[in-house]
Parts: C-alpha cells; structure tokens; sequence
C-alpha cells in the first residue's frame, strides 16, 4: 500500500506522468499502483491515503512551471492530510534531522535519494516558511525556496537572495513541491530538488559544507496570487546553521523537541538511532584545570586507565562534553592509546593517571610523544562526534592498551580560564563485525609549510607514500567509512586523494567549502575500499588574503596544519602517515641556492646576492607578489620526506630518511558535471597539471583563474 511518503514509488510515478502530460495524472499514478483496470470510475477501488498519495504527486508535476507563486486546492485534502501524515509514516523514513532554531519551531528532515534530495520542514506557524542554502551563511547569493498553504492552497516559490534585501524570484523554478498542509499550529512542506540544476541561481548540493538559512514569519505573503507576493519581513524570526547535507553518520533528535501531539499526530516524538541493549559511558575529561593565558595555545595531556572489563568490549560513538563558556577556546581534542614497552613506563603511565594532568610539552608528558599516538579518537571544532556503522566498533580489551591519553588544544587569546571538557565515549559488551582503527593523514605539523601572505589561494600537500600502505596493509586492504578534516583558520578546501597504478581514483573525501569552526566527522554512504601500494594525499587550499606576513605549519592556533583522519576497518597497526617537505625543497623555493655551515641563526651562503642574509630574513623579506608563481610551482613539484608510524616505531626504517617525488599520474580523475555549460575556470584541474610536471603557467592565467575560484 502507498503511504503517504512514498518518495520511490513517487519518483517512478513521476517519470511516468512526464511521458504523457496529457492523460490523467492521478488516474496513471492509481494504475501504476494497483496495475487494475482505470476509467474514470475506477477510483472508488483505492483507499484514502492511496487516493492522497497519487494526487500530491500529481500536484507537484505541474508546480513552478512559470516564475509565479504555484499553487494547488487542497481544500479537501489538507485536514485529511494532517491527521493521516505522521500516522502512517515511521519517523526512521528520513535519513536526515537538525533542528534549526533554538525553541524548537523549525525542524528540518530530508533524505538524499539517486537524482534528487526530498526535504520536509515543520515549522510552528501557520504563515510562510522560507528555507535556504549557500556557501556563506549570508542571504546574498542563497537559494531560497518560500512555502505556505492559505485556504486550502499549498504555494512553493524558488527564489535567490541578492543582498539583504527580499529574495527574488527565480526565472526557472527547480524545487517541486511533494506536499504541505497547515494545521492549528504547525506547517508542514515536503518539497524536492535535484542536486545540480544547471541554473546559476541554485545551490549545488554536493559533499561540500553547507549553510542553512531559514526564516518564518506568523501571516502569508500578501498579494499570494500575484507573480511575485511580497513577503512580510521575517525580523527575528530567522537563522543560520553550518550543516553536512550528504556525508551526514547516524543521529538522534532530543525527545518531544515539539508538542507530542498535533491533531492527533505524535509530531514530536523520536525515536534514537543508537539502540544498544547495553551500553556504558566513559568520560574522559578534564577536571577544573586551569589554562593560562600566558601563551596564546595551550595543549594539555591527561592520562586515563582503561575501564575495568573483563570481557572485549566495542566503543560505538563517543562525543564532546563541552563546558560552557569553553567552546571558543577549544580547537580540538584528541585520544591516543599508549603503548606498554616496559614495566618502567607502565608505572610512570599510572602516576600520572593519579593527576588531572599537565600542559602537553613539561615534565614526564614531553616524553611521551612516541609512546601515547595510536589514533583512537579525534574530536575537531564544530563537531557534534563521531557514531560508527552498525557492524563496526573500536576495540577496548582487557589485554590490550590500558592507558589512554586525552590531548586537548586551547586557544587562550591571552586571559586565563578554568576548564573542565573532554570526551564521553559510549561502549558495549555486546560486539560488531568489525574491529576499527583511525589513520592520520596529512603533513606533519612543522615550519617546512609555507603559507605567504597576501595569497587567495595556496596549495600544501601530505602524502601517504605507496610503500608505506603496501607495508602495514592487509592483502585485501581496508575499508574507509568515515573522514574527519583538520586545518586552522587559513583553510578552505580539503581533499584526499587516492592514486593506484598511476590512475587517480574518486577521491576518498573532499570539501570545496571547508569551514574552520565545522570540522564534521564524515560518514561515507559506501565504504573506500583502500588496498597495499595505493599513495593518499591529503590536499589543503588556503586563503591568507588577509594576513600580512608569513604563516608557518605548525600547532599553535596562529599557524597552519593540513590533516585529515580516515576511520576504517578492518583494524591494523599503522597510526601516522604523513610527510613534510624536504628542505632542499623548501630552499628551492624560496630562491636558495645553499646554507652556510655551523651559523647561528642559519645564514645563506648562495646566492651570492643573498650571502650573509639570515633564513628568517628571507622568509619575511621574500617577494611573494612576483614570486608566488614559482613557489607554488617548486613546493608542488618537489621532494618530500615520509612518515610511516605504528604505536610510536616506524613501520620501514629507512623511510624517513628518503626523498619522495610527486607520483606519476597517467590518468587524473576528473569529477563529471551533470550540465553541459562552461562553468568557468578550474583551479584544482589546472594546480594538477602543475604537480603532474605538464608545465608551468604564467602567472598572469594562474592568478586570474585563482581570484575566480575562491571562496570566501
């Protein structure tokens, strides 16, 4: 039987009713249902919701064919409608939930489906609801879509924001409407857009990080039948929220976060995504430490026992506990296991579980750097945790790792706080297919990366060399179900790149809209499956338009990191993989032709225009208006040093030790767009062409095409 949100089946329907306009929607739609004998008298076989069902898909066909408010007569179906919705529909039917407004009123629910994302929005107010998305949570540039129902007619309008002023109204209407109706107190829309709609006006629903822009206001527009209503200013009553629309894992909605019932209709009630018979919590968290503001970053380690089991036991999400007050000082946090190597250690582990902790660098801590890395958890700013699948858990056993490092990172801005966060982490006896592993990827945080200022657009590189993966990976390699990227404040694109036998393949994840304050957990739909021999590269672009000197890699808030994390399974020994630019490198592109011996501070020695110039000298002297060419150009294309690291040891000894290149890539992947218009220069294809040594481009194309392809 159709309910009805029987997206599916609607979808089928549709495709059907576009083939022939002519004949009675609703009547195909009842055929292609029941496959019985239709005339005009056949109608009478269907049930209400069937007949409800055909005729809101039928209405949406023929919705915003002209750029004026479409409407349908829902006259006799809208309080039906609203007494049968929520009853015959299982809340677990959408994939997606965020509540968008802080009391509740505006609750967003969609699901991504093969050609087109369908949406329902439920909204506390019987006037119109007005839903939009963008690259910057601004108005201007945003794809709106405003609905409302007034005397039995359901109106959908696709419309565009310039500036701050009334949205205007789109010349192609893309967003269908499903369904909608108004009750005593709630509106309810259901509306569809394909993902790409080729029209310049639209958002392009991808991967990337989304801003949500919503607004409501108590009356309909006025003049609701005129070919553009003016809608009433929305004051207070409007907001922005930072969102994954695709790569969205696992969530739950608070209980009755709405009225429990609404004619009827159990609107607030949800049911939670994490159903484990027996589950158990384990908080690792600071305790009323203080954090001085003498320094602007400060990382403080905590060391944690394991809890006491007896039995193997799988941790299935873990979450961040934010203090309040805490959250802007709070850049990310990290757990690592800590490797037992001798009963020395063990003892020195255990006295500091006794403590609240110490800033990561002093005392006994500094020196367990190799010891506590093994990746368990990575929490960065903006994200609400990380829920692993249903078949997959990380292991905590009885045996294994008994220490556990908490590592958190706090920006001060020079005044001193008390803190009290961390992470709570959610665990079971009862256990998963799976056992999973985090990898780090990325560039090892150090000075060798270079962001010059005054630049919209800088590439930096981290590779996961092929001999390193051929080394600690499985014959049938890993399966990738989750990301999570890590820059600082400079960062705005992140993409890890997967290369095999000289082809590029799909690249294991990426964000062309990266946020800094949103660095979300990213749960794949299909797992990568990532075999030995195959090279990662974890590619960052920056934007450091704004700063005027110099930004060096490195931990502190004020420099730049370029990392990302890939959650996996089935679980192996390899923690780190990274690289960092060489130095030959790093002096090639700054226009050094060799260091003097035995100076302090480091002098240069050629060329001889140079000689006697110190290595800090040029790096805040160097011409990065004229030169930047040849810089992204000789750090794109030159060497680098690996690293390869399991629970502190290195995975090929020699491997650090060595020069990489670059690897060959014969055939480059190449994202397929779904519309056939030029959209314009591609920065990434062409900074491609230059690490693939297919030549040098002047600088007057690169810049141009690098202005045109920034964002923010």
């Amino acid at each position: 039987m159709i309910t009805f949100l029987s997206l599916n089946m609607k979808q089928q329907n549709i495709n059907n009713i576009f083939r022939n306009k002519s004949k009675s929607c609703f009547l195909r739609l009842v055929k292609h249902q029941g496959n019985m004998r239709v005339n005009s008298r056949s109608t009478s076989m269907c049930s209400v919701s069937q007949q409800l069902s055909a005729l809101f898909v039928c209405l949406s066909v023929f919705l915003c064919q002209v750029p004026q408010a479409a409407s349908q007569d829902l006259t006799r179906f809208s309080q039906m409608a609203s007494q049968i919705n929520y009853q015959t529909t299982n809340e677990d039917t959408w994939q997606h939930s965020i509540l968008l407004s802080q009391d509740d009123s505006f609750l967003l629910q969609w699901t991504p489906l093969e050609d087109q994302v369908v949406f329902r929005i439920t909204v506390r107010t019987r006037g119109y609801v007005s839903f939009g998305l963008n690259s910057k949570p601004t108005m201007d540039g945003a794809d709106i879509v405003v609905g409302w129902v007034h005397s039995g007619k359901a109106y959908l309008q696709d419309r565009h924001g310039e500036g701050n002023q009334e949205p205007m109204v789109d010349r192609q209407q893309d967003w269908s409407l499903q369904s909608a109706f108004e009750n005593d107190t709630h509106t309810v829309l259901i509306i569809a857009r394909a993902y790409d709609t080729c029209d310049s006006k639209d958002y392009v629903i991808s991967h990337d990080t989304t801003h949500i822009l919503w607004a409501w206001h108590p009356d309909d527009p006025v003049n609701i039948e005129h070919a553009h209503p003016r809608l009433h200013y929305h004051a207070w009553r409007r907001g922005t929220t930072t969102a994954l629309l695709l790569d969205r894992g696992q969530e739950a909605l608070p209980k009755n976060v709405l009225p429990a019932y609404v004619h009827g209709s159990t609107l607030g009630h949800r049911f939670p995504l994490l159903r484990e018979p027996e589950t158990k919590h384990w908080f690792l968290m600071n305790q009323h430490i203080e954090v001085s503001g003498a320094q602007d970053t400060v990382f403080w380690c905590n060391i944690f026992k394991r809890p006491d089991i007896r039995i193997k036991h799988h941790a299935v999400r873990y979450e961040p506990m934010i203090k309040p007050g805490s959250a802007d000082n709070i850049q990310h946090m990290m757990v690592y296991e800590c490797s037992s190597v001798s009963p020395e250690l063990d003892a020195a582990l255990d006295q500091l579980a006794e403590t609240t902790g110490h800033e990561c660098n002093q005392g006994s801590l500094a020196q367990l750097g190799y010891t506590c890395n093994h990746v368990m958890a990575a929490w960065t700013k903006g994200s609400k945790g990380v829920t692993f699948p249903a078949e997959v858990g990380y292991p905590i056993t009885p045996d294994g790792t008994k220490f556990y490092m908490l590592e958190v990172h706090y920006t001060t801005g020079g005044q001193s706080f008390y803190d009290s966060s961390g992470l709570k982490v959610v665990y079971t006896p009862e256990l998963r297919m799976q056992d999973a592993g985090v990898i780090s990827l990325g560039l090892s945080p150090n000075w060798k990366q270079l962001i010059p200022p005054r630049q919209k657009t800088i590439l930096s590189s981290g590779h996961c060399v092929g001999e390193c993966t051929k080394a600690a990976l499985p014959p049938s390699g890993i399966h990738v179900f989750g990301t999570m990227h890590y820059t600082h404040d400079l960062g705005r694109k992140v993409k890890i790149r997967h290369i095999r036998d000289g082809e590029e393949l799909e690249p294991i994840s990426q964000d062309n809209n990266h946020q800094p304050d949103y660095q979300e957990y990213r749960h794949k739909s299909q797992p990568t499956r990532v075999l030995p021999g195959d090279h990662l590269i974890t590619e960052c672009q920056y934007n450091s338009f704004e700063r005027s000197s110099i930004t060096l890699g490195g931990f502190k808030t004020q420099d730049e990191t370029c990392l990302s994390f890939i959650y996996y399974w089935p679980r192996v020994e390899l923690s780190v993989c990274h690289s960092k630019p060489s130095l030959s490198t790093v002096l090639h592109s700054l226009g050094i032709e060799e260091l003097a011996s035995g100076t302090d501070p480091i002098k240069i020695r050629r060329p001889i225009e140079l000689a006697g110039k110190t290595l800090e000298w040029r790096l805040l002297n160097y011409n990065w208006k004229e030169q930047f060419q040849y810089f992204q150009h000789a750090t794109a294309t030159g060497t680098f040093s690996p690293t390869c690291l399991t629970r502190g040891h290195s995975v090929i000894e020699e491997l650090e030790d060595m020069d990489y290149k670059f690897p060959i890539v014969k055939v480059p992947w190449a994202e397929k767009s779904m519309c056939h218009e030029n959209r314009g220069p591609q920065l990434v294809a062409k900074t491609e062409r230059l690490i693939s040594g297919d030549g040098f481009e002047p600088k007057s194309e690169y810049m141009r095409d690098g202005q045109a392809n920034t964002k923010r």
